[in-house]
C-alpha cells in the first residue's frame, strides 16, 4: 500500500515533492496546496520532455490521481487556479505527446468530461457576456478573465434571484489558453477510429464533435479555428476497421455507409460526406461552413497555375482546370471562400554554412525551415 503524503510541521516533516531530476507518485496525494503547486510544476516539465514519465503515469495511478484534481478543484482564489491549471497541462502534455495506447489511458481516465465542462462553460460565457466579447469593428475578442474574476458559484444558497439568473451555472470562466489546450488535445485523440466512436455518443447529452464545431466560427481567435478545425476533419475520416466507410458529416445524423463511397463529397473541401441533400444542408447552415477549405492539387506552383486561375474572390480551380463552385448537393461555395483561410506551410532551406565540396547543393549544414502563413 502507498504511503501517504500529509506534512506534520509541528514533527519538522516536509511532503515529499516532484523535481525536476526526480519523480515520485506520493507527491501527488500531498493535502497541502503550496507543496502540491510545487510538485505539479515540476511535473509538467516532466510530462513535456520525459517519454518515461508519461508511460509511468499511466501505469502507476498518476494519470487518474491527475484527473480526479481537476474535477474536484474548486477554482475560487489564486492557488486552486494555479493547481487546476497545472493540472490541467500535464494531462495535456501526455496526451499531446504520448503514444496511441497513452492517450487511450487519458480518455479512460475520464479527461474528455472534463474538456467538455472547459468548452461548454466557455461557449456559454460568450452568450452570457456579449458586450465584452464584441467589439464594433468585428473585431476576434474573447473573455480570457481569470477565474477570481468571475461571480460567485451557483452552489452558495443565495436568496437574491438576479445575481442567481446572473452566473447562468458558471462556476468557472475558462481561458483562452484552457480553450486551446483542449482543442489540442482533442486534436490528437480525434485521430484514432475507436476513440473517435466514443466522441459521438458516449457523453450524453454532448456531442463532442458539435460541442467543437462552436469554436470553427471566425468570432474566435485564428489559432482556436485552426485546431477546430483539425478536429472536424478528423471526424470525418474513414474507419478502416470497418471496411473503409465513413459517418455522415451531419453530427446530428451520424449515419454510416453501407459501403465504400456510398455517400457524396462536399466538392469543395471533399471531406465531409453526407447521406443526404437535408443533411448537408442542416451542417452548412450549424457550422461546416466555417471549417470547409478549398482542396489544392497535390502539385507544384507551376502545374497548380497550369491547371487552373485563380478567380477574384480568392477561390482557385480544381484539378485539371474545372472550377469547383458547389458541392455535390448544389451548395454554392464561392461566396464562402473569402470567408475561410487556408493554412499553407512554405517550406524554406536555409544553408548554415557547412556545403559538401564538388557538389552543387548544401551538404548536412541545410536546415529545413516551415513558415505558417
Amino acid at each position: 500500500m502507498r504511503e501517504s503524503n500529509f506534512s506534520f510541521p509541528s514533527q519538522n516533516r516536509a511532503s515529499v515533492c516532484i523535481t525536476a531530476a526526480l519523480y515520485d507518485r506520493r507527491a501527488l496525494d500531498c493535502t497541502a496546496i503550496l507543496p502540491l503547486i510545487n510538485s505539479l510544476t515540476h511535473l509538467t516539465y516532466l510530462t513535456s520532455t520525459s517519454p518515461r514519465i508519461r508511460e509511468i503515469l499511466t501505469m502507476d495511478g498518476g494519470l487518474e490521481r491527475l484527473v480526479r484534481i481537476l474535477k474536484t478543484t474548486k477554482v475560487n482564489d489564486k492557488r486552486s487556479g494555479w493547481k487546476w491549471s497545472m493540472a490541467f497541462q500535464c494531462v495535456a502534455n501526455v496526451g499531446v505527446r504520448g503514444s496511441e495506447t497513452i492517450r487511450t489511458r487519458v480518455v479512460d481516465a475520464g479527461m474528455v468530461p472534463v474538456i467538455i465542462t472547459v468548452l461548454d462553460n466557455f461557449l456559454k460565457a460568450l452568450d452570457h457576456l456579449p458586450s465584452t466579447i464584441t467589439g464594433g469593428s468585428g473585431a476576434n475578442i474573447t473573455p480570457s478573465l481569470r477565474p477570481s474574476q468571475l461571480p460567485s458559484n451557483t452552489n452558495n444558497n443565495s436568496t437574491n434571484p438576479t445575481s442567481q439568473s446572473s452566473t447562468l451555472e458558471i462556476d468557472v470562466l475558462y481561458r483562452e489558453e484552457d480553450i486551446l489546450l483542449s482543442l489540442q488535445l482533442l486534436a490528437y485523440l480525434s485521430k484514432y477510429p475507436h476513440l473517435r466512436a466514443t466522441f459521438h455518443t458516449a457523453y450524453p447529452p454532448h456531442n463532442v464533435f458539435s460541442l467543437v464545431e462552436k469554436f470553427t466560427h471566425r468570432l474566435h481567435p485564428a489559432e482556436i479555428q485552426y485546431w477546430a478545425g483539425v478536429i472536424m476533419r478528423n471526424a470525418c475520416r474513414k474507419d478502416e476497421a470497418r471496411g473503409g466507410i465513413r459517418q455522415c458529416a451531419y453530427m446530428a445524423c451520424g449515419k454510416w455507409e453501407s459501403y465504400p463511397r456510398e455517400f457524396a463529397k462536399c466538392r469543395r473541401c471533399r471531406k465531409a460526406k453526407y447521406c443526404s441533400k437535408a443533411c448537408q444542408s442542416k451542417a452548412w447552415s450549424e457550422g461546416h461552413r466555417w471549417w470547409c477549405m478549398e482542396r489544392h492539387g497535390h502539385g507544384d506552383t507551376d502545374s497548380t497555375s497550369a491547371n487552373g486561375q485563380s478567380n477574384s474572390n480568392g477561390t482557385s480551380s480544381s484539378l485539371g482546370g474545372h472550377r469547383s463552385r458547389s458541392t455535390n448537393f448544389g451548395h454554392s461555395t464561392d461566396s464562402l471562400a473569402r470567408s475561410t483561410t487556408n493554412r499553407e506551410a512554405t517550406p524554406t532551406t536555409v544553408t548554415t554554412g557547412a556545403t559538401s565540396h564538388g557538389r552543387g547543393s548544401s551538404g548536412s549544414g541545410s536546415v529545413l525551415i516551415i513558415h505558417m502563413e
